[in-house]
């Protein structure tokens, strides 16, 4: 049996759901499907990345999640199972939409699964709240901060490009990120990436 691995979960950190406006190489967008809150955590998030890269050697993955559900794209279970991760620290968006059915969706499939508290945000607050206390009575641990031998971080982000699944249920506006740099990683988690691979 090789080391178990501890990941850092990134959820949906991008433009399109973070900004109501923002620019990119001299152009303006606006963003599509946006939670207020968003902007928020996106420095704790920064600060736990620059803690995983500053304690030891990390592994990147991007993998695109074109629904709630990141687990529909099979690449997800694959690549967990390939680098031996058993324990994951959650962060990004939503609280009551993809944090909480991804938690679960770890827990499910036997992982220790932790969210980590102020780096997650809501779309609604009460509906936040909710949600993270049925992932928690699940048995999902809430938490403050990610340990130090964090070995994989794991971006996982809504592509949405023309030829993806539009998002069409519920309340939720349907979107597409054709010909925008919507489904770019936000600037101050990005640079916090970058770093570290101009470290390797």
């Amino acid at each position: 049996m090789g080391e178990k691995l501890k990941a850092l979960i990134i959820m949906d950190m991008t433009n399109d759901f973070v900004f109501e406006k923002y620019e990119h190489e001299g152009e303006e967008y606006e963003g599509k499907l946006v939670a207020p809150l968003g902007k928020s955590i996106m420095e704790p998030i920064a600060a736990l990345v620059r803690k995983a890269v500053n304690s030891r050697t990390v592994s990147l993955f991007r993998l695109s999640k074109d629904h709630y559900d990141a687990f529909t794209n099979p690449e997800l279970e694959l690549k967990i199972a390939e680098l031996g991760i058993d324990e994951v620290f959650m962060t990004g968006l939503v609280d009551e939409v993809c944090i909480h059915l991804n938690a679960l969706g770890f827990l499910e499939r036997g992982f220790r699964t932790n969210i980590v508290k102020g780096c997650t945000a809501p779309f609604d607050p009460e509906k936040g709240k909710k949600a993270l206390k049925e992932a928690s009575a699940c048995g999902a641990k809430m938490v403050y901060d990610i340990p130090d031998d964090i070995g994989v971080i794991l971006l996982l982000e809504d592509e949405h490009t023309e030829d993806s699944e539009e998002i069409k249920s519920g309340s939720w506006p349907p979107h597409a990120m054709k010909g925008t740099p919507g489904a770019l990683t936000v600037k101050p988690i990005r640079e916090a990436l970058e770093a570290e691979n101009k470290n390797k």
